[in-house]
Formats: C-alpha cells, sequence, structure tokens
C-alpha cells in the first residue's frame, strides 16, 4: 500500500470509528485504526478556539519534524497532515518506557543514542525525553522515540533566539537519556558518557536537594 491510500477521508473515519487510545493528549485525542492493512495511528485537535489554535500549531510543528526525520530507524513514518488537524503516523504498537522498562539495557541506550545522534544531525531537538512515556520499547530491546509536539527544528542564518533553544532543547535530550540510562545517579556515570551531560539549572537544583536531603536514608 503506498502512502497515497492514507488520505483525509480515510485518516476520518479512524478518528470517527477506531479505537481510542488517549482523549487528553498535548494536541489532542489519540486514535488508531489500519487502513489497507496498515496500522495507522491518527492525532486528532479539538477543544475550544484557542486550545484548538494551539494544538495545531503543536502538530504543524510535529508534522515538520516528522518529515525532516523521514527513514530515521527509531522514529514512526508520517503519512501526513490532513486538513490541519489531523496527523497520520505509523503506528507502534509497544508500550512505553514508563510501563515496561528495557529487558536488555545496554543494548537498548545504546541504540537510543544513536536514534538521538540521528535526529540531532537532521537539526532536530525533542526536547521531552525526560518523559518516559515518549519513548517507547518495543521486544525489550528496541527503542522508538514519539511526540515532537515541542521539538525545535534548526534554521540557518540569524535567528538567534532559535539557535539558543535549539541548543537548549539539544543537551536536554543527552541530559534525558543519561537520566534514564543511570537511574538518576549521575555519580555512576562512565567519563565517556559524562562527555555528554551537561546540568541546565533544574537538574542541578535537583542534584543538589538529592544529596542533601536524600543522603541520611541511603543503605536503609
Amino acid at each position: 500500500m503506498s502512502d497515497a491510500a492514507v488520505d483525509a477521508a480515510a485518516v476520518a473515519e479512524i478518528v470517527a470509528r477506531g479505537r481510542i487510545i488517549s482523549q487528553s493528549g498535548n494536541q489532542g485525542s489519540i486514535h488508531a485504526g489500519t487502513i489497507g492493512g496498515r496500522p495507522v495511528l491518527v492525532k486528532a485537535v479539538y477543544g475550544n478556539p484557542v486550545s484548538a489554535f494551539l494544538r495545531r500549531t503543536m502538530l504543524r510543528r510535529e508534522y515538520h519534524a516528522y518529515r525532516r526525520l523521514e527513514g530515521i530507524d527509531g522514529i514512526p513514518h508520517c503519512y501526513g497532515l490532513f486538513d490541519g488537524h489531523y496527523l497520520a503516523l505509523e503506528y507502534v504498537d509497544a508500550p512505553t518506557y514508563r510501563d515496561s522498562p528495557p529487558k536488555e539495557r545496554d543494548r537498548f541506550f545504546e541504540r537510543l543514542f544513536g536514534i538521538i545522534e540521528a535526529i540531532h544531525e537532521r537539526g532536530v531537538a525533542h526536547g521531552d525525553l525526560m518523559r518516559k512515556s515518549n519513548i517507547l520499547v518495543q521486544h525489550g530491546e528496541r527503542p522508538w522515540i514519539i511526540d515532537f509536539g515541542v521539538a525545535e527544528i534548526y534554521r540557518p542564518g540569524f535567528h538567534p533566539f532559535n539557535h539558543w533553544l535549539h541548543g537548549f532543547l539539544w543537551q536536554h535530550d543527552f541530559n534525558a537519556w543519561l537520566k534514564h540510562k543511570y537511574r538518576r545517579e549521575f555519580d555512576d556515570m562512565t567519563p565517556e558518557d559524562a562527555a555528554y551531560y551537561k546540568p541546565i539549572l533544574i537538574d542541578r537544583v535537583a542534584r543538589v536537594f538529592k544529596r542533601i536531603f536524600m543522603a541520611p536514608f541511603r543503605g536503609r
């Protein structure tokens, strides 16, 4: 089946009759179904005029990120943005990192690091990988990264705020990878991994809090 079979009518049918995965996503409701035997996930904008406008903005941002990342292993294929408020994606039927941590951790985090490097090479910073629900764990060892609603795409030329925000989120992606890999025990990082860690303000505050208030409970 070609992508042409995934058209506005087929996508709207999934929203109307497909399985509802979530009705409280940041961009709207999330639905799953099949088109021509292919599993498809659809994000649909809803809400009052103000919230719908904001969600459409996030949906367009996510669409452009997926377009930029097309072909990267571990990033769902994007079928398109329809009528400005339906985003159709490849449906990856796998649990989230929150619900099902990887069984083969070393292999999983090596692969996850490769995906993060690949999206950064395409000029995209995800920005929300601290959220465990944005990482899927397929077959216990294969990572997928989803939900690019707050991603920042690097813009060449003179765009100082874009360059600052992209750099900030770029670093945030690596910090998130290290946080998950080491379960927040940053002192256990290898020298090779530590080279990718640069705590931002919120990370520094959290580490100080943990050292001061959690130290008495270690070893109990």
